[in-house]
């Protein structure tokens, strides 16, 4: 019996699934992805007998490629590469909520400037929010005020080197209904396990910036989980196809919507903010279901 964990960096949440692990006397093994390599065959040739694999690579690419190769042999992962191919790319998982009627807010794709111009102006209106499709923690999430801030941002992006900045994600911009003295949470994190909503969290954005980040200076309060957003965030875990997931709302103007899905969640945030074991909750999914 033994678990193994994909990672590229030691983080304060591989720290606690450790001591979790070691608490429950359950044998593990850490895999670095970046100093190792894999054969591509069908054959199950890592040197341990691993009953589940946890996904916990900080870089994207890397934990899903990781994730791949190692499905591909046989070995079970969490999350999956269904998962974190959906959950990591922000079209695809807006494309599976709506598939599953789960309210989104008003959200345009487009691949050039004027076409991103267009969509802003003829549907979402100002102020709008740009994202890249592919990204985490907030970086190059930008507020688009009006005309000229929208061009300048396109005009940016379309000079980057990387071709997913060029693709245009675009989405209403939710006010918080306490902007201004930031007594309202500026959007909402649950964590999900299996079956069960184990913490939530409402994040808060400083008076320098519309972000809600923790990784960029935002701030964190312990949220009643609600039915209904216990049923709403249920629902995106498994219209992603995920097991271990964060996700990501927002109130507008009285209805909950899923922002996005987080496949590979940090939880440093909402277990310091709820005083919850989220890895204590981690490790008893796994020993009950794959150990």
């Amino acid at each position: 019996m033994k678990i193994g964990i994909i990672f590229n960096r030691i983080t304060w949440e591989i720290k606690q699934l450790i001591s979790e692990m070691e608490k429950n006397q359950v044998s593990y093994k850490l895999v670095n992805n970046q100093k190792i390599y894999f054969k591509l065959t069908n054959e199950k040739d890592l040197d341990d007998n691993f009953d589940v694999i946890l996904e916990r690579s900080l870089s994207y690419l890397r934990g899903l490629y990781s994730c791949a190769i190692l499905e591909s042999k046989g070995y079970k992962v969490i999350n999956n590469f269904d998962c974190l191919n959906l959950s990591g790319n922000k079209l695809l998982t807006s494309l599976k909520l709506m598939e599953q009627n789960i309210p989104t807010p008003q959200t345009c794709i487009a691949f050039k400037k004027e076409s991103a111009l267009n969509a802003i102006e003829a549907t979402i209106n100002y102020p709008a929010v740009i994202k890249p499709i592919v990204g985490s923690w907030g970086r190059l999430v930008a507020r688009l005020d009006d005309h000229s801030s929208a061009t300048s941002n396109l005009e940016s992006r379309e000079e980057l080197g990387n071709i997913l900045q060029k693709i245009y994600y675009l989405q209403k911009y939710i006010p918080t209904e306490e902007e201004n003295d930031l007594k309202s949470p500026t959007d909402l994190r649950v964590f999900v396990v299996g079956d069960k909503c184990v913490a939530a969290m409402g994040r808060f954005h400083t008076d320098k910036d519309f972000r809600s980040n923790i990784a960029i200076g935002g701030r964190a309060e312990s949220i009643e989980i609600t039915n209904e957003l216990k049923d709403l965030s249920l629902k995106a875990s498994k219209a992603v196809k995920g097991e271990i997931v964060g996700v990501d709302l927002m109130d507008d103007a009285g209805t909950l919507k899923v922002i996005e899905v987080n496949g590979t969640p940090q939880f440093k945030g909402v277990a310091t903010a709820t005083n919850i074991n989220v890895a204590a909750e981690i490790i008893a999914y796994l020993m009950d279901n794959y150990i």
